[in-house]
């Protein structure tokens, strides 16, 4: 058995509309975070990425340990595609670089948002009422988002709008722990 091989493999969508790409070792991890195709800067995150790939053929790292820390990076990125199954591409889980907070009408709780999918899933149970060209705006980038043709940080911007036109957003830092 290959010591480099990933046990799952991570799922990555480089750029919007792009193909689905999995990488399945730290042999991969390394190229494609070497790779000029890496759509962010390269951050601490990544270089530690990078590194740990690199050391896992000579024995100094486990793929365990690389494949974790790539997944670090590529969320990061915003290019992580959770659980994505080639049978029901719906199930994508693509992730914010931060959460969304809000507080809907007549809830004391604050909801973190933190995808894509949740923002969509806001959006399916956003009151008839106030589906106005805010929500609309919101609902075709978020859409948009999980089929690949905007960006996790474009959803997230539109749902921000949205969230904020409609009164719900609560601004500040998120709670750590």
């Amino acid at each position: 058995m290959d010591d480099s091989l990933f046990a799952k493999p991570v799922t990555v969508r480089l750029t919007a509309g792009g193909e689905i790409q999995r990488v399945r070792s730290s042999h991969d991890a390394s190229a494609l975070l070497a790779s000029t195709d890496w759509p962010r800067e390269r951050t601490s995150i990544h270089r530690d990425a990078f590194e740990t790939a690199e050391k896992v053929p000579e024995g100094y790292r486990s793929a365990d340990d690389a494949r974790s820390r790539f997944v670090v990076a590529a969320q990061e990125a915003g290019i992580l595609v959770e659980g994505y199954d080639d049978d029901n591409p719906t199930k994508n889980r693509v992730y914010f670089e931060s959460s969304v907070r809000i507080q809907p009408h007549g809830s004391s709780t604050v909801r973190q948002v933190k995808s894509v999918n949740g923002a969509c899933e806001m959006l399916i149970d956003w009151p008839q009422a106030k589906r106005g060209p805010y929500y609309q705006s919101a609902r075709e980038t978020v859409e948009g988002a999980i089929e690949g043709t905007s960006t996790p940080s474009q959803a997230r911007e539109a749902f921000v709008a949205l969230a904020e036109h409609a009164g719900i957003l609560v601004e500040g830092r998120e709670p750590s722990g």
